[in-house]
């Protein structure tokens, strides 16, 4: 299994939204549907609620943007990286 890394470089809480809306960028693939990620760091799992519809900012930079359960906002801070690895 290929493993992807999914980087958080910016964190939005709208409160609007169902949850947190992270922009970050993957390394070592693409995601098909909604990925099963944890902490690179603590290996705490990452509750990802959805993959969010690309804007012009993510279709020029090729970011991803993941909408994330609010409860797993101590994770989801700038420059935390997240893996599928060993799952």
């Amino acid at each position: 299994m290929t493993v992807v890394e999914f980087r958080v470089n910016e964190v939005f809480d709208i409160p609007a939204r169902g949850g947190l809306i992270v922009v970050g960028e993957t390394r070592g693939g693409e995601f098909t549907g909604i990925p099963l990620l944890h902490d690179a760091t603590s290996g705490k799992p990452i509750r990802i609620l959805a993959v969010d519809h690309p804007t012009p900012r993510t279709r020029r930079t090729g970011e991803t943007i993941l909408v994330v359960d609010r409860a797993d906002a101590p994770q989801a801070r700038t420059g935390q990286v997240w893996t599928t690895a060993g799952q």
